[in-house]
């Protein structure tokens, strides 16, 4: 028999949130974002080299491997086909598009995956329950049509909540990838700021919704964190040039140079070396007399 993996993403104002357990769809001890924790996969889980200009896995794994959510439930050593299916999501973090639901399907069918859904809405429960909301299945009738849900979702003004499940890892993988492409996030993007693959509904969005990780900044998203480092920077930069302004350095033409240069890369891409280079820069200007 095999294991049971119970996946609930809820979906309220915009904010997405996933709980994976092998208990019930409302244990919320395993928490993790949807549209990151399959970037995170490269990160965490598996070894892999690069021959030319392909991806090989090796087929091991990081020492890392159980921070992952998905393994956080139960160690997986049967790791073959998990690996498989990473390489194809890799493939598409490279094109920046995702697979059709159509080819998901496919893929659901010849590799007899079982994982199921249903949806629920979060409804306020009577007076005299323990708990004030409770999470209740939307019954769409016997001839559900796309039609039917789209009007649903449109309308419904409740946290809605999908509930998987999954009866191996990689279904885990799939279910997960199934919410993202039945919700358009289609596409892939690189964070520019802490590199994490996301899902995204537009290439036009540059950065995930995971915190920075950045020194003294990880308790703020990457867009925000990118933001106040800027501006924090920025500051440094005036402060830097008032002490050289004032007393005639004649190094302010070639400091005017230098963070012109280092600006230039962060407007490409405000990746963590990019930003931490340049705060490195600017710290050790002097800004008083010696």
């Amino acid at each position: 028999m095999n294991d049971i993996y119970y996946l609930a993403i809820t979906n309220y104002n915009g904010e997405m949130n996933g709980y994976l357990s092998n208990t019930s769809f409302d244990s919320h001890i395993n928490h993790f974002n949807p549209r990151t924790v399959l970037g995170d996969l490269l990160k965490t889980v598996f070894k892999y080299d690069k021959v030319r200009d392909e991806i090989v896995f090796n087929y091991t794994l990081k020492k890392t491997y159980q921070q992952h959510p998905f393994f956080k439930v139960k160690e997986d050593e049967y790791i073959h086909p998990f690996i498989v299916s990473t390489a194809r999501l890799h493939e598409c973090f490279k094109s920046g598009n995702s697979i059709s639901l159509g080819e998901l399907e496919f893929i659901k069918t010849m590799n007899h995956f079982m994982f199921t859904f249903e949806i629920e809405s979060c409804e306020k429960r009577h007076p005299d329950c323990e708990d004030e909301y409770d999470f209740i299945p939307v019954d769409f009738g016997t001839h559900v049509a796309l039609e039917d849900w789209l009007e649903f979702r449109d309308k419904s003004t409740n946290a809605i909540r999908f509930v998987y499940t999954c009866y191996s890892q990689e279904e885990v993988l799939f279910a997960v990838w199934h919410y993202l492409i039945f919700h358009d996030f289609t596409k892939f993007n690189q964070c520019h700021h802490c590199g994490t693959y996301f899902a995204t509904k537009s290439l036009k969005n540059k950065y995930c919704t995971d915190n920075s990780p950045y020194d003294n900044y990880t308790h703020l998203e990457c867009e925000q964190a990118v933001k106040n480092i800027k501006q924090k920077l920025s500051r440094r930069r005036k402060t830097v040039y008032n002490f050289l302004y004032i007393n005639q350095e004649y190094s302010i033409d070639t400091f005017i140079l230098k963070c012109d240069e280092f600006c230039d890369k962060i407007k490409e891409r405000s990746s963590v070396k990019n930003l931490k280079k340049y705060e490195d820069f600017l710290y050790k200007q002097q800004t008083t007399k010696r």
